[in-house]
């Protein structure tokens, strides 16, 4: 309970409160309680904001009782003055989150929540009036279906069944891009997914004194991706160029597609917040920038992580930064990060090849065809870099999928 009147105490129990709260709304099986959340949290901040800018006035009022370690008035309150200039700041950006946070509450506040469309026993997810395309994959059953766009990005459901263990998993969040997509495509980016997700187990079989990867599908059907994964790369592999423009089927030759062009000069390669960023943040404090930008060279696959960033808008005329970023570039890459943030972004000049050597490729060997982007986020940077070349890897296809699929 708060004592109203011992600031020590009572900041250990805010912490303790907030630690609870950060582990409780990583999953909300009820949507609508979103609100009541962000009404606590709007509360929240505003005493936050509070609590600094009493802070600033604290060190401020009290500077002439500051001393360093070694007994230097003038240092120690120099200090003080300082820290009370940077509490001002932290208070101005508190200010600029309560507004923020306030239109968001105000926008969720005009949601009615829809509950989640059952199951049926067959394990079919209910879609009024959806077009299903299925396949089928090994011993896997996979079917998808388009659903209303999110946003920009159209996305589908989809429903996977393997008839070896009877294991279904189904969702209705397989974003695949900004520009309208086939059934084919969607049921290409699910192959991909699946394949990561094989690839996972494998990786944690491979090597079982590591810590196991996270999955994106439950356990079943991980092993039962794990157990197809000849028939899922083999499908990954098959060529599609879309479907057939009706002047072909009229007999007229087939024009080649144009490549997509950028409609900037920097791609995104990977963006990482929270304890994502807290590993890269200790490299940067402990070898500098430049150990970092090999570190998340990692998540560069080439060609697909282009294609992936043409496809999600993640295109930049020049790197995007904060106000508080900070910038450094080296070779073909940009890094930017926030320590106080808590982020980090590495972007790559569209069209540029990064020196193999700051990849950790001895020999580069180019091949047509690259790893799957999808598989990015679901394998660690290239700390394996045996069999995982930014250059050279086993046959994937190409994917316009966004960062993940959202389970």
């Amino acid at each position: 309970m708060p004592t109203f009147n011992d600031p020590k105490a009572d900041a250990d129990e805010a912490y303790e409160a907030l630690r609870g709260l950060a582990h409780a709304t990583r999953q909300f099986e009820n949507p609508g309680d979103t609100y009541a959340v962000l009404g606590n949290l709007l509360g929240g901040m505003g005493s936050l904001a509070q609590v600094i800018d009493q802070l600033a006035g604290a060190h401020m009022a009290a500077r002439h009782r500051a001393f360093d370690d070694t007994g230097d008035q003038l240092a120690g309150e120099n200090a003080a003055e300082a820290a009370g200039r940077e509490l001002l700041g932290v208070k101005a950006l508190l200010d600029r989150a309560y507004r923020g946070l306030d239109a968001a509450m105000s926008q969720s506040g005009r949601i009615a929540w829809h509950p989640e469309p059952p199951v049926s026993a067959l394990g079919q997810v209910n879609e009024a009036d959806a077009v299903r395309t299925v396949e089928e994959v090994g011993t896997l059953k996979l079917t998808v279906w388009p659903i209303t766009p999110l946003g920009v990005h159209y996305r589908y459901g989809y429903l996977i069944e393997d008839h070896a263990t009877g294991a279904v998993a189904g969702g209705r969040d397989l974003f695949t891009g900004i520009e309208p997509v086939t059934p084919e495509q969607a049921m290409r980016e699910l192959v991909i997914y699946l394949q990561a997700e094989g690839d996972n187990r494998q990786r944690a079989l491979d090597h079982p004194d590591e810590p196991a990867p996270e999955l994106m599908f439950p356990e079943q059907i991980a092993d039962a991706a794990h157990a197809n994964n000849a028939a899922l790369d083999a499908r990954a592999s098959s060529t599609w160029q879309g479907p057939v423009p009706l002047a072909e089927l009229l007999g007229a030759p087939r024009e080649p597609r144009p490549e997509p062009e950028p409609a900037g000069r920097w791609i995104s390669v990977v963006f990482l917040q929270g304890e994502d960023a807290d590993q890269v943040l200790d490299i940067i404090e402990k070898n500098g920038p430049d150990a970092a930008i090999e570190h998340l060279a990692g998540y560069d696959f080439g060609e697909e992580t282009v294609q992936a960033a043409l496809a999600n808008g993640y295109v930049y005329d020049e790197p995007p930064t904060g106000a508080l970023d900070r910038t450094v570039t080296h070779d073909v890459y940009t890094l930017t990060y926030n320590p106080s943030l808590g982020h980090v972004s590495l972007l790559r000049e569209y069209g540029a090849t990064p020196d193999p050597v700051l990849l950790g490729i001895d020999d580069p060997v180019p091949v047509e065809r690259q790893e799957p982007a999808a598989a990015r986020e679901a394998r660690s940077p290239r700390a394996e870099r045996s069999g995982s070349s930014w250059f050279g890897r086993r046959t994937g296809t190409a994917s316009s999928s966004s960062r993940g699929l959202a389970l």
